[in-house]
């Protein structure tokens, strides 16, 4: 997809930054929500909701980062366990491989919500 040349006052900008980057949260696309939202706090620091939502971004951003690199150890350690135990198949390596990867999902996930702290109601 092409880059678009943003048109209109700059508030008009920063207004579709903001709302593009609400529904990149929404689909769980915190990388390209938190792009968007430097460049609105960047022109307006002034837009409360903006900082706010921007922490939130880098925050869940984080957050998925953690998972992915959670579960690639897992995988690599399960793999490395079944190397050591010399398993007769490559088949055993890309089952403990996928075992891995869940587990350390899973372990990604806990972590996660331990660190996250609890709100009463409401989540974005």
């Amino acid at each position: 997809m092409p880059k678009e040349l943003l048109t209109g006052s700059l508030e008009e900008q920063c207004d579709f930054l903001y709302e593009m980057a609400q529904e990149k949260m929404r689909v769980g696309n915190y990388t390209g929500a938190y792009h968007a939202l430097k460049e609105v706090v960047k022109y307006a620091p002034d837009r409360s909701e903006a900082v706010a939502l921007l922490a939130l971004a880098k925050e869940r951003k984080s957050e998925q980062t953690r998972l992915i690199l959670l579960s690639l150890a897992g995988a690599i350690l399960f793999v490395g366990f079944g190397s050591v135990a010399r398993l007769s198949s490559d088949l055993w390596l890309l089952a403990l491989g996928f075992v891995g990867l869940l587990v350390g999902y899973g372990v990604g996930n806990l972590l996660n919500s331990l660190r996250r702290p609890t709100q009463a109601g409401s989540q974005q």
